[in-house]
């Protein structure tokens, strides 16, 4: 009698546990991936200067604060961006015709916290964080021409280390859609140089003006599991 009550004990704990951790469990722990475009834009705006275009892409380590998509999780989100430009000045064959590009590769490890608005299978979300800076390289390649001629000069690439213009503010929103096992988020996010207001002052015009800081639009798609 007391070898089948402890079978019949043994058989529900052993069920109790299955149950517990069954494909039904919320997984606090989530992983993905996530790519798109990026437009970065002088703020206040320079003249002759447009939104220079590139590419990010990066990973998701997400970690939900209760047992449920609906409410506050935290995520880090370290992404490789690529960006270039090119501007001209003049008329191309005259001698005030300049010509200039630029490349930049990034690493940047954001940290956010994301608040999911609802727990069904499609979910809107805003988040609120910080980017650090972690590498930048950027290459600069400019050519100038006066009554002498044509000259080029730059064509090299340098790695950037200005402790000043390491930290960005990021605040986005978005929305998860479940499909099947897998989830995609689409996220708009919003990335603000924080630096300190720096203004010059041009003696021979008597002119003051502010040195543009830095913003960065992003439209990113994803897949989390």
């Amino acid at each position: 009698m007391k070898q089948f009550s402890f079978a019949v004990t043994l058989i529900i704990t052993l069920q109790t546990l299955v149950c517990g951790q069954s494909a039904d469990t919320f997984r606090r722990w989530h992983f993905g991936a996530m790519a798109g475009p990026n437009f970065t834009i002088y703020v206040p705006k320079s003249a002759n200067f447009d939104a220079v275009t590139g590419l990010m892409t990066g990973a998701d380590i997400g970690y939900s604060l209760q047992n449920s998509p609906k409410g506050w999780s935290l995520h880090f989100q370290p992404y490789f961006g690529a960006s270039r430009s090119s501007t001209e000045f003049g008329t191309k064959g005259t001698d005030s015709y300049s010509k200039s590009k630029s490349k930049t590769r990034t690493i940047n490890l954001p940290l956010l916290v994301r608040y999911t608005i609802t727990g069904g299978k499609v979910r809107p979300f805003a988040e609120i964080g910080s980017v650090w800076n972690a590498w930048s390289r950027w290459y600069f390649k400019s050519t100038i021409c006066d009554n002498a001629g044509c000259y080029d000069f730059g064509g090299d690439w340098e790695t950037v280390s200005n402790n000043d213009h390491r930290f960005s503010a990021l605040m986005s929103a978005g929305v998860q859609v479940d499909v099947g096992k897998v989830t995609i988020p689409v996220t708009v996010r919003v990335l603000q140089l924080l630096k300190k207001k720096e203004t010059i002052y041009e003696p021979v015009s008597g002119v003051e003006y502010t040195i543009p800081t830095v913003r960065t639009i992003q439209v990113t798609a994803g897949l989390t599991f």
